[in-house]
């Protein structure tokens, strides 16, 4: 039987080799993960982005742990745990550090174990306005086998770039390592669309002589409280799984679970199961997010229905003073017309009157002294308008769109995906100097 190296929804083709050299690199960390179709290089919200894309870890905003276990029935009979640990950096915007430990055992005697340590952090594309991610991880990997021990080091590194529309692309370099014989390098172009509740996310691997396609889908439920997932991978025409999984996420608890089923039949003999179990520390509970969320919600359309309410009876005062005033205003305007074009008989004769008087006129100009106008005053407040963009607000107190990044500095809590926040007030600081 021909040997493929999937995680429960793909076969990835392993290269021959002696019992002496086990290649467990190709395996995926998480039930996420494996339920999702190992089409996770852009997702987010995820601890074991620490082995999957480190630029990932730049989602998580709060200290977590994560702990898995799982069993994979084939093509390789073994036995799988790990554990991650999360933490934004203190006093570092945007940078966020990760420890994560994964273990596998088979019968026989084969094993491994990998130490990751990780760090993500965040920056801005300049020219296009959108965050940009990246991170790296460095690994130590133990194998072993009945035959001799290895002792390798390796590093993971990627990049995720999100725009204002849903999309999100990333390209990571795994499985770097060194000292263990069997390890490929693999290189992941993922893409994935959020729209509304629904993710849909695809991946394209190469590892070493093979490309693996991967597809997988989430859907949230229950103003979160559920995810749902699946996925499907192809290597090479060979694909025999199809994974699902369910998330619960009851914070500050999170669970989530991975199985998949045979495409060939249920008598085939392979399939994965497994779960994962988190704990994010300081978090409020699923209720108290829940409720914020909807008083949140319900203020907002209180604050809109009374906006509305004003806004009414400012137009009805309006329209009632029009009514009463519109036959003055029509009989001030026969008056005003008759008196107009007397003033501009008027102004003929005046114009006549100054040509001469400045032709008889001797005595010098006088000098006109400069004042100089007072300084400007900084900062300024701006409320932000709908269509408006921060290069747009740069032009308009800076006169050039490029100093964006110093409002984007100093209002980031004002800023979604790249824009104001329609109606929030923007500091405005000073332009630099010279500017």
């Amino acid at each position: 039987m021909k040997k493929s190296a999937a995680l429960f929804i793909v076969l990835c083709l392993l290269p021959a080799a002696a019992p002496a050299a086990v290649d467990f690199t190709f395996l995926k960390h998480g039930a996420r993960a494996n339920a999702a179709g190992s089409a996770i290089s852009t997702s987010v919200n995820d601890t074991y982005a620490v082995f999957y894309n480190p630029a990932n870890l730049t989602s998580l905003t709060e200290t977590e742990t994560r702990f898995e276990t799982a069993r994979r029935l084939a093509p390789l009979q073994v036995g799988e745990a790990s554990l991650v640990y999360v933490r934004p950096v203190p006093d570092t915007d945007g940078k966020v550090a990760a420890l994560g430990y994964y273990a596998i055992r088979q019968g026989g005697g084969s094993s491994m174990d990998s130490l990751s340590m990780a760090t993500g952090k965040r920056t801005v594309f300049k020219y296009l306005q959108m965050p940009l991610y990246y991170g790296t991880a460095f690994k130590l990997v133990s194998l072993r086998t009945p035959a001799k021990g290895q002792l390798g080091i390796g590093f993971d590194a990627g990049v995720r770039l999100e725009a204002n529309s849903g999309l999100a692309t990333a390209l990571t370099l795994t499985d770097m390592t060194m000292g263990t014989g069997k390890s490929l390098a693999t290189v992941t172009l993922g893409n994935s669309y959020r729209t509304g509740a629904y993710r849909f996310m695809a991946d394209l691997k190469a590892r070493g002589s093979y490309s693996e396609f991967f597809l997988g889908a989430e859907h949230d439920m229950f103003n979160g409280l559920l995810q749902a997932r699946a996925g499907k991978g192809v290597a090479l025409g060979k694909g025999r799984y199809l994974a699902l999984g369910l998330g619960v996420n009851v914070l500050p608890w999170t669970i989530d679970l991975g199985w998949s089923i045979p495409w060939a039949g249920y008598n085939e003999n392979s399939g994965y199961y497994g779960f994962t179990v988190g704990y994010r520390f300081g978090s409020r509970t699923f209720s108290e997010k829940l409720v914020g969320d909807a008083a949140r919600q319900a203020d907002t359309l209180k604050t809109q229905i009374d906006d509305l309410r004003v806004q009414r009876a400012a137009l009805e005062n309006s329209i009632a003073t029009y009514r009463v005033n519109k036959g003055l205003l029509e009989s001030d305007l026969t008056v005003m017309q008759g008196r107009m074009r007397e003033t501009e008989a008027n102004l003929k004769e005046v114009n006549l009157q100054l040509l001469e008087a400045q032709y008889k006129k001797e005595a010098p100009k006088p000098v006109k002294r400069y004042v100089p106008p007072p300084p400007e005053r900084w900062p300024k407040l701006h409320k932000a308008a709908a269509g408006e963009t921060l290069r747009s607000i740069a032009g308009k107190y800076y006169g050039n769109p490029n100093l964006w990044e110093r409002i984007y500095s100093a209002n980031e809590k004002n800023i979604s995906k790249g824009l104001p926040v329609e109606g929030a007030i923007l500091t405005i600081p000073p332009p630099p100097a010279g500017k």
